[in-house]
């Protein structure tokens, strides 16, 4: 079975010890993104069912200010304990967080069971707010670790291992979930709708479990030295941990404390190239809510009412979204990036997500939205995110754990409340027929697509350029 070995060997790395440190890394992605998988679909037909779904564009708008506290007070966590930690303690935290949400699915008064929709079901807000910052604080979270503790020359083979190890994440749970709630809706599986989901959840809480004893293996298996990542930026933070340590006196401490909890936000706007990763991030945010907020009317009309029916479509999509972004990076992604290196790839990124926008359009209908969004989705998931997750790598540790958690958190959101924003007004245009539904898409969206190209294009320049220099992106703040 030598070819088991040398694929083996081909998608994880011929050192043992890189061997070992992407796949505990993996593994924990493996459990966080399948654990993310089931509870983001949960959200959006919990939402639905317990407070509606005209309500959707409101949650996405407010969602921005909850977040904002949070990520004050993560900015300060991140101060006080080392890397592995900070992902150890919100791995529990929302582990924790989702058994109790379980628990409460099944309350007669604020859970599933009371059908009863309106503004004011305060328990369908907390849930959507509290996945809702999964992505800031528990994906974006791995990431920052996994960029802290790899080097640039990995981008092209471990980040794709990576990458593929999360996506069967999502690719597994999402099968299971799917197939789960096809048999209820069957019959074939005696469970009420509220227990069904309850089950889901449990489950999503379990996975994350699993990253603090993950964590603990990898700093125990894997030399020290091993997982400083990209050397220039580890000694920059080795030497501000130092200077921290010397400083004493309540002034200098005070003076700290706000500086660690502010740094994130002034990285983010005092260095373009990560200002730049913000754009990257935004400018796909507004299209994915934009054709999602579609997807899930379709899916209400389809469920006609029944909760379970609702998950298993979403599901469903959610599937296949993961299975085709498992099979881009499986099959191509790796070539693609050593074929047109990091520059070409990321601007490839908007030019086919424009053109599956052009295609929806043109064919008015014949393109069904599903396959639009899982097309985009997957080219997203498997080429677009490791990339622009990368380009973290020559950057500093307030970069990669405070700015990265604004850009995921306040960012992301902030990209959500304008797509909802554009949904609301297309809404608005189309009912007094100002224009066209295709001469309103084609000027919104080609205009994000051109600007998105013409970053993505300056950023994988500048990535590349630092990465010879040896220079750290974020070292003068």
């Amino acid at each position: 079975m030598k070819w088991v070995r040398s694929l083996y060997e081909f998608v994880f790395g011929e050192d043992p010890i890189e061997r070992k440190k992407v796949l505990l890394l993996g593994f924990s992605f493996f459990a966080a993104i399948g654990s993310y998988t089931l509870a983001k679909e949960l959200k959006d037909s919990i939402f639905m069912s317990v407070v509606g779904y005209e309500y959707l564009p409101e949650a996405k708008f407010w969602s921005i200010f909850v977040l904002i506290p949070l990520v004050f007070v993560y900015s300060r966590i991140v101060d006080v304990l080392k890397r592995h930690q900070v992902l150890m303690l919100m791995a529990t935290v929302y582990a924790v967080g989702g058994l109790i949400f379980a628990f409460y699915f099944g309350h007669p008064t604020i859970g599933l069971p009371n059908t009863d929709t309106g503004r004011g079901r305060l328990f369908g807000w907390a849930f959507y707010f509290f996945v809702e910052g999964y992505s800031p604080f528990l994906v974006s979270v791995i990431w920052a670790f996994v960029n802290s503790v790899m080097k640039p020359d990995s981008v092209k083979s471990s980040y794709l291992a990576l990458t593929a190890l999360k996506l069967l994440g999502g690719v597994v749970t999402a099968f299971l979930a799917w197939g789960f709630l096809t048999l209820q809706c069957s019959h074939c599986v005696e469970v009420s709708d509220v227990a069904s989901y309850q089950i889901l959840m449990i489950f999503a809480a379990l996975l994350l479990s699993l990253i603090p004893l993950l964590c603990a293996i990898l700093v125990r298996v894997v030399p020290k030295d091993r997982l400083h990542g990209y050397e220039k930026a580890y000694q920059y933070e080795k030497h501000q941990e130092e200077e921290h340590v010397k400083a004493s006196g309540f002034v200098p401490v005070v003076r700290d404390l706000l500086h660690g909890m502010f740094s994130g936000v002034y990285v983010l706007v005092r260095y373009p190239y990560v200002f730049g990763i913000f754009l990257l991030s935004f400018f796909w945010e507004v299209v994915n809510v934009s054709f999602n907020y579609v997807r899930l009317g379709v899916g209400q009309t389809v469920a006609a009412g029944s909760v379970t029916k609702l998950g298993a479509y979403l599901y469903g999509q959610i599937f296949f979204v993961q299975l085709a972004g498992f099979l881009v990076v499986l099959l191509g992604a790796r070539a693609l990036v050593e074929r047109l290196g990091i520059r070409r790839t990321l601007m490839t990124v908007p030019l086919i997500t424009g053109g599956m926008i052009l295609a929806y359009l043109w064919l008015d209908g014949f393109l069904s939205i599903g396959v639009t969004y899982i097309i985009m989705r997957s080219i997203n998931y498997g080429v677009a995110g490791p990339l622009r997750e990368s380009l973290y790598i020559p950057t500093t540790k307030a970069t990669k754990f405070k700015a990265k958690t604004w850009i995921d958190g306040f960012g992301a959101k902030l990209a959500k409340a304008s797509g909802s924003g554009y949904n609301i007004f297309t809404a608005y245009v189309l009912r007094n027929a100002f224009v066209s539904e295709f001469a309103l898409h084609s000027v919104f969206f080609g205009g994000i697509v051109a600007v998105w190209t013409v970053v993505a294009s300056l950023m994988g320049q500048t990535y590349e350029r630092t990465i010879s220099r040896g220079s750290v992106i974020g070292a003068d703040e």
